[in-house]
């Protein structure tokens, strides 16, 4: 069995990396992604208790949960970054500098292809697993060529925002994969061995993964919020165009979500979201979208981080 190029590049032990999911990652979550083998990751807000406006609260905020991250593990973890064009207060800006300043070096960098801040990124000793918002292989080909490590190739069956593009998650990863030459990570709906390894068959070398690690014992979730998902059926998912109609949302079949939908057949590709803090974070189902994968009802059980590790990598060779 030949060694796993994404375990290499991330000095981690099996290939599954947990996606940045905003306010529902934490500490605790991210060093049990990381203790089973894994890549945990710190999204935007993750661990924070209350809704901080500050670059500068924040930034401390962020420094915090760190500190308490690497009192739970010795792993390596990462964070959530994103390009300038997304970054108009400069929270992204300041948490880069946070990462060099706490020594974390692998960045997941969400958005559209910024060659000049990938490779000012790589000349600052950064690992890059990047993740084009709309997935493309001209992006990943960009990105690749920019200096970026690992290739995350997304397709709409995945929760949070989605891409407008209606490639699949195994078409995307088959395309891409044939394309780039560094490594591709499948995300979109992986959520056991048997989707790992129908990925892994088309080129993926590992998988990105949210939505069953929402489904975690160690994910801070409202339990009323997994509930809601694990109780929701194939056909009740609401999907409707956000952003202006550059991304779309699946949620569970709540007032946002149906308000989303009205808006869009009144021709509005810009409702809102609601709160992920009430919503997510909080559990309550009405003040926000619960959006996960397509194949989210596939999931039969909450378990534990080491678990869902150990269960996804069974998919890839490491």
């Amino acid at each position: 069995m030949g060694k796993n190029r994404v375990c290499e590049i991330l000095g981690i032990e099996k290939p599954v990396i947990q996606a940045p999911m905003a306010w529902i990652t934490s500490p605790e979550l991210v060093a049990a992604v990381s203790n089973a083998g894994g890549l945990g990751v710190f999204g935007t807000s993750g661990g924070f208790e209350e809704e901080i406006k500050t670059v500068e609260g924040t930034i401390e905020e962020m420094r915090k949960c760190i500190r308490k991250a690497r009192q739970l593990t010795d792993k390596p973890f990462g964070m959530n970054v994103f390009p300038s064009t997304d970054d108009p207060y400069g929270f992204s800006k300041a948490t880069i500098q946070l990462c060099k300043e706490e020594n974390i070096k692998i960045l997941i960098f969400v958005g559209n292809v910024v060659p000049e801040e990938i490779s000012q990124l790589k000349k600052d000793g950064f690992i890059i697993v990047f993740r084009e918002s709309n997935p493309t292989v001209n992006g990943a080909l960009a990105a690749e060529k920019a200096g970026a490590d690992i290739i995350v190739a997304t397709g709409c069956d995945e929760g949070g925002c989605a891409p407008i593009l209606i490639n699949g998650t195994m078409s995307i990863v088959a395309l891409i994969s044939e394309y780039v030459k560094i490594p591709v990570v499948a995300a979109g709906g992986i959520i056991n061995s048997k989707f790992a390894k129908a990925s892994a068959i088309l080129g993926a070398e590992g998988a990105f993964v949210g939505t069953r690690f929402i489904l975690s014992k160690e994910c801070r979730a409202a339990q009323a919020t997994k509930d809601d998902i694990m109780t929701t059926k194939p056909d009740d998912f609401i999907v409707y165009e956000i952003f202006g109609g550059h991304s779309r949302i699946r949620t569970t079949p709540h007032r946002i979500g149906k308000e989303g939908l009205a808006e869009n057949s009144k021709g509005n590709n810009n409702p809102r979201l609601g709160s992920f803090y009430h919503g997510m974070l909080r559990g309550n189902v009405d003040e926000g979208v619960i959006t996960v994968a397509n194949v989210t009802p596939l999931i039969k059980s909450i378990d534990s981080c080491e678990t869902i590790v150990n269960e996804i990598a069974e998919g890839y060779e490491y």
